[in-house]
């Protein structure tokens, strides 16, 4: 993390209302991200990644409720009052979602949907907003910026589809960017060109950035920090080089070892997490892990870890931290 952080997340709980009682499926999740900062936000398959996002963002679906604190720039959100967050969504942060074709209305031309953000913000006038598109998508790598604004979403490939949706998050000039999962849609060489123009963007825009994904190998090559989710939980957060080399939690140790490298023979065994994640109401009752985990001992059973801070780094594990290991 910089030294100016322009997001603030505090203590952001999700509870789900059931007939047999409320509960929590996102818990006490702090998330700090600075200036140009990029921050990766890791964890399997319903680990609580999109539901955090979602959450600080208002978006989530009937039958949620989200409680906790956003501060972003010079604003103070509480996330316990409906509707506080709808006036910072597609002005103070952009969000690109997973699918590139499915964020495009299909009748639409690429042009009329890029600006309509910023119109219907009364940020920019009808010339403003055709300038800034232009100047984005040639930013994007667009050689012919005017004639992609007239075209149709069926007309764009993968890539050209992930790109306009970067533009079109940026085109209100936002100080946050959050991409949920942003290239699962993309073959290999354009995920690394997509990710290396997140890391572009926050550095020539001075914006930061939030990736979503399940890839701790790929997402860590691009990130400046990154924070761990497991079971609604932050696991592990810190810079991601102390990350990447030396991890304090299981999880995390985990999560790098399922990652292909260079280094990695051909046709090799992908490693794999035994087990599978706990949903929501069946979380174990001390550690969250303790079930898949290969160094659980008797207190991680009985005790819940607290998430224990050394320097810039946190690890929510009993045995993080031990120089014996």
């Amino acid at each position: 993390m910089t030294e100016s952080p322009v997001l603030r997340v505090h203590r952001l709980n999700v509870t789900a209302q059931r007939p047999s009682g409320s509960i929590k499926v996102v818990e006490d999740v702090d998330l700090v991200l600075g200036q140009t900062e990029v921050m990766g936000l890791v964890g399997e398959t319903g680990a609580g990644k999109t539901l955090t996002i979602r959450a600080f963002l208002q978006l989530l679906p009937p039958g949620l409720q989200v409680s906790g604190r956003l501060d972003i720039g010079d604003k103070t959100i509480d996330l316990g009052q409906p509707g506080a967050a709808g006036h910072i969504r597609g002005r103070d942060i952009g969000l690109i979602l997973q699918d590139p074709v499915g964020m495009f209305d299909p009748l639409i031309r690429v042009g009329p949907q890029l600006f309509e953000g910023v119109l219907r913000h009364d940020l920019l006038n009808n010339e403003e907003a055709r300038r800034r598109a232009i100047d984005l998508l040639t930013s994007m790598g667009f050689t012919d910026p005017e004639a992609v604004l007239h075209l149709y979403p069926h007309q764009l490939s993968g890539g050209m589809s992930q790109r306009i949706g970067i533009a079109m998050a940026l085109m209100p000039n936002p100080l946050v960017l959050v991409a949920d999962e942003p290239t699962s849609a993309l073959d290999a060489h354009l995920r690394l060109e997509v990710l290396e123009l997140f890391k572009q963007i926050a550095r020539e825009q001075g914006l930061a950035v939030v990736l979503v994904s399940h890839d701790l190998g790929l997402v860590g090559r691009f990130c400046d920090s990154i924070t761990v989710i497991y079971a609604g939980r932050v696991v592990e957060q810190g810079h991601t080089g102390r990350l990447r080399s030396h991890p304090e939690h299981p999880y995390t140790t985990a999560l790098l070892a399922c990652s292909p490298t260079l280094d990695t023979p051909p046709r090799a065994p992908v490693a794999v997490i035994p087990g599978t994640p706990p949903t929501p109401g069946a979380w174990p009752p001390a550690c969250v892990f303790e079930p898949r985990c290969p160094l659980a001992f008797d207190r991680c059973r009985v005790e819940r870890p607290a998430l224990r801070a050394d320097g810039g780094h946190a690890a929510a594990c009993h045995l993080a931290f031990d120089e014996r290991l």
